[in-house]
């Protein structure tokens, strides 16, 4: 049997949704000619939790882990795609109801799917609650995947705090508007910035299957 691969990163470039008072993506190329061959460089100015992207320990603790401390063995396994549409506070509750937790990676896919390629940032994006957070460290969980730029409310941060704390791994920017809810096996590598606070990254969902499209069809 084989395998579908479907891509969950949001595409990084200028037009890209960003946090509110963040700086935009700004991309500038330089072109010159080595050996007789033209090239082109590319000078790119991202935040560190623009685009999907991962948020270390540090991000909220300066004695916790940086990125590039991360283990990787967190990002490479079995991850369970949970469906909380049409709620917008995602507490314990909810997580229990949809078997959350079953997996050591738990991607939650919220009606931010919907805008997080495209935008605009809706007054009231869901986000989780801190007994949501709760319940998935007791679970054992060690990373959370969110479709929203914060698994937080944007004047809040005691998801963050639950979760980083715990040396829960959150995976932030994720979309997966077209993933059925289900088993995947995710593969996701965050780069490993040096005292970074959170890095880029590309997260795919593997899948059984035949190969191809982006993402694996609702059912």
């Amino acid at each position: 049997m084989g395998y579908r691969y479907l891509d969950i990163s949001v595409p990084l470039g200028p037009k890209i949704v960003v946090w509110p008072g963040h700086q935009p993506v700004a991309f500038s190329h330089f072109h010159g000619e080595l050996d007789g061959a033209p090239f082109t460089v590319t000078r790119m100015e991202i935040g560190s939790h623009t685009g999907t992207h991962v948020d270390a320990p540090f991000h909220f603790s300066a004695g916790g882990c940086t990125a590039d401390k991360l283990p990787v063995d967190i990002f490479i396994g079995p991850a369970q795609v949970c469906d909380t549409r049409g709620a917008e506070v995602i507490g314990a509750d909810h997580l229990r109801r949809c078997g959350a937790g079953r997996v050591p990676r738990c991607l939650l896919k919220t009606d931010n799917s919907e805008w997080i390629r495209r935008g605009p940032i809706p007054q009231a994006p869901a986000y989780l609650a801190e007994d949501g957070a709760q319940y998935l460290v007791e679970r054992g969980v060690r990373l959370v995947g969110f479709d929203g730029l914060s698994v937080d409310h944007p004047e809040r941060s005691a998801a963050h705090l639950v979760l980083l704390k715990a040396g829960v791994v959150i995976l932030e920017a994720i979309d997966l508007s077209g993933t059925a809810p289900g088993d995947y096996e995710l593969l996701c590598l965050p780069l490993p910035v040096v005292g970074g606070d959170g890095a880029p990254a590309r997260a795919v969902l593997r899948a059984e299957g035949a190969d191809g499209g982006r993402h694996a069809a609702e059912g």
